[in-house]
């Protein structure tokens, strides 16, 4: 019955309902922030943060802190949802985190991870070597037309035995 629904649910409906689920229960940082999936597809995912109080620093622009989980939010939904498109057990974690603020955030802001390819090269190699595979993905995050900021997640996955 789920699965004749599912097929009903637009993808990223889907997605922002298991985004909401996972900021409720396991991440409530995630949920505060209000963070919406806009695009989530095989090659791109697109979060988008609102520009609220909560978010905001004492300057009026964007909290890095907020940045940050934006960020992680994008690439972690990315990398997520491929791992349940593939229908296998991975333990998913990122092992580091680089990013350089180009600019103030200040306005709804957009992250976008455009490495899809990469994260599947990713779970490939995590699957077939049975070993932790690390890897360094690459995003963005951008103010309308304007990118703001880039980040790198190393994320790092393994088969669950």
């Amino acid at each position: 019955m789920i699965k004749q629904l599912q097929s009903f649910i637009p993808k990223t409906a889907q997605a922002n309902l298991m985004l909401k689920l996972v900021g409720l229960t396991r991440i409530p940082l995630l949920f505060a922030t209000g963070c919406k999936i806009e695009k989530l597809d095989d090659d791109v995912c697109v979060v988008k943060m609102p520009f609220r109080k909560l978010n905001k620093n004492h300057l009026g622009s964007m909290y890095f802190g907020a940045l940050s989980i934006g960020a992680d939010a994008c690439i972690g939904i990315f990398a997520q949802a491929k791992i349940v498109k593939s229908g296998e057990k991975l333990s998913l974690i990122f092992k580091d985190f680089k990013v350089d603020f180009l600019k103030r955030a200040e306005g709804p802001t957009r992250f976008v991870c455009d490495e899809g390819k990469l994260i599947d090269k990713t779970i490939e190699e995590a699957l077939a070597t049975g070993e932790r595979v690390s890897k360094s993905i690459p995003g963005y995050a951008m103010v309308g037309d304007q990118v703001v900021a880039e980040f790198v997640l190393t994320l790092s996955l393994k088969k669950k035995s």
